[in-house]
């Protein structure tokens, strides 16, 4: 006995009705945008080829003719010409005189002004300088700097004189004195007044405490 059971076509008879749906309403939603969308290209196609290409056409022929070609020959035919008449008179009057001026008067004045001028005042400035002022400022700059250095021996050796000069008047007395009394005075009251002027006042003291204690009672602790 066959036991196996017959294996079952697959069918899309759904999917495909989905599909077919789908479709129709994707036409149905699309299908008015894609007219409007038609006709508004038909529409620009049509108002540039028979307004907006024309315009422009015009408008460049009339910038061209009344702007363009206007410009271009009073550029050619009077600006160019002026500029030309302008510079020529320019240099005739004002740049070849000035030339001519420069050329043979300026600068022959200035190499003459500049040779008087460094045979009267540089020449002689430079030979003096040379000659005289860097010399003497050389030696007055020498004895400066000797004299100052011999000016602070000079005043190291003064300023010992009278170091050892107020050691011997001044501080080697006071010295003597500090060493030889005030020293000697000083261990005598510290041992013989001092001391017992402080063990006198600790007896005092530690009496008081004493009949204090007795009379009004000590701290309790």
């Amino acid at each position: 006995m066959n036991t196996e059971m017959p294996r079952s076509q697959p069918t899309h008879e759904p999917a495909g009705c989905l599909t077919g749906v789908a479709r129709a309403i994707a036409l149905v939603v699309v299908l008015p945008i894609r007219l409007v969308w038609d006709a508004l290209v038909w529409c620009l196609k049509q108002l540039w080829r028979w307004v907006l290409a024309p315009i422009g056409r015009a408008l460049g022929w009339l910038i061209e003719y009344l702007i363009v070609i206007p410009l271009r020959w009073l550029w050619e035919w009077v600006v160019v010409p002026v500029a030309r008449a302008l510079w020529w008179v320019v240099d005739l009057l004002i740049v070849t005189p000035l030339g001519w001026l420069w050329r043979w008067v300026l600068l022959p004045v200035g190499r003459a002004l500049w040779w008087v001028v460094d045979l009267l005042i540089v020449t002689p400035l430079s030979w003096l300088w040379q000659y005289v002022l860097a010399p003497v400022g050389r030696a007055i700059g020498a004895a400066l700097a000797w004299a100052w250095r011999i000016a602070g021996q000079i005043s190291r050796a003064v300023g010992r004189a009278i170091g050892w000069v107020l050691w011997h008047a001044i501080g080697r007395p006071l010295a003597w004195v500090y060493r030889v009394i005030l020293t000697p005075v000083g261990h005598w009251l510290r041992t013989w007044v001092w001391r017992p002027v402080a063990a006198v006042a600790r007896a005092v003291r530690n009496a008081a405490r004493e009949v204090r204690v007795a009379l009004f009672g000590g701290p309790s602790r």
